[in-house]
């Protein structure tokens, strides 16, 4: 009986290349994957519990301190933020080893009191102190917290951080784009979302009432927005009443072409006949 040996198929080129890319890939993927098992990020403030398996005597509670390092029995001060827990645990491990203190360590390290937070104050859905316990910028802090209220959008977005303050436009937070969306919340930020910037309309216009100010506007613009002068208002008689700097409020003669403020109140008078 004869057998027919089929020849070896030929080695194609696609098919190294595909191969190379296949390692390429795992090896970018599994960096990820170790960071993702790896924890959370430690930063300064947290509360970390520290355990040596089969050591219970060693068991420890340590905080974060401001320089980003802990204290551990045996070891003394070793970095910890900015390092995942089982980045400080294999640490803890290497020092125990090295010094002859525990044979093959292993180690466990576990946030236990999240030490990142800040307060949202203001026009949002719901204000309050909240735990920050991953990287968050200012739109995901604010998102966090409810979102911007109606009244909010158009306004200004402050956030204090010691002494310092910053001054953020809302409409770019809520939009997720600009130096507010990628402004990084610290420990103890305080964030306080103002109203928008409104003026009212009273007298003799088709609507009165508070009207938002999201643009420069022109008196005119103003009486636009506001449906225009009724049959009996005078474009010639209009005045503004505005506070000053020291919260006194004073009124003035306007003319159709004169700015408005925040604040602002304008009042049409009747035409005379």
């Amino acid at each position: 009986m004869l057998m027919t040996i089929r020849p070896a198929r030929p080695w194609r080129p696609w098919q190294a290349v595909l191969i190379v890319l296949g390692v390429l890939t795992i090896g970018a993927v599994l960096p990820d994957l170790a960071r993702a098992a790896g924890g959370r990020v430690l930063t300064p403030q947290d509360v970390v519990s520290i355990k040596v398996v089969n050591q219970p005597d060693m068991d420890t509670t340590a905080r974060v301190e401001t320089d980003g390092t802990i204290s551990f029995p045996y070891v003394g001060r070793i970095r910890a933020a900015g390092l995942s827990e089982d980045q400080v645990a294999r640490s803890i491990e290497k020092q125990l080893a090295a010094r002859q203190i525990v044979t093959e360590p292993h180690v466990l390290v576990e946030v236990s009191t999240f030490g990142t937070q800040a307060s949202v104050q203001g026009q949002v859905g719901a204000p309050g102190v909240y735990t920050l316990d991953r990287p968050t910028n200012l739109t995901q802090l604010i998102s966090r917290a409810g979102g911007l209220r109606d009244v909010a959008v158009g306004g200004t977005i402050t956030v204090r951080r010691g002494a310092t303050v910053r001054k953020f436009d809302s409409r770019e937070v809520q939009a997720g784009h600009g130096p507010g969306a990628e402004f990084r919340i610290a420990n103890n930020d305080e964030v306080f979302v103002d109203l928008a910037p409104f003026y009212y309309l009273y007298g003799y216009v088709g609507h009165t009432g508070e009207f938002p100010l999201l643009r420069p506007l022109t008196v005119e613009q103003a009486i636009a927005i506001g449906g225009g002068l009724s049959a009996l208002g005078s474009e010639w008689r209009i005045r503004i009443k505005r506070k000053s700097g020291n919260g006194q409020t004073y009124e003035l003669p306007a003319s159709l072409d004169d700015q408005v403020e925040a604040g602002d109140t304008i009042i049409i008078s009747e035409r005379i006949f």
